[in-house]
């Protein structure tokens, strides 16, 4: 004979691991998420910082030609 309880234990018992094998699924795509949109924001801070510097020797190559071209 099959017992009911440990039957119903063992069905709830999996059926309780599902939900916590989706938040455990739901946690990870959530700390990725995290991570790729730092890792987003870390990039374009460097784009920015990169367009700057050649802003600024651009600007400084257009001194020094002027200084060059005093002499």
């Amino acid at each position: 004979m099959i017992d009911r309880t440990r039957a119903a234990a063992r069905t709830s018992a999996r059926a309780a691991k599902v939900p916590s094998d989706n938040d455990a699924v739901a946690a990870q795509q959530a700390a990725f998420d995290r991570e790729m949109a730092e890792r987003a924001e870390l990039l374009r801070e460097a784009n920015a910082m990169r367009d700057m510097m050649l802003q600024q020797l651009k600007a400084d190559d257009e001194a020094l030609k002027k200084y060059i071209a005093m002499i």
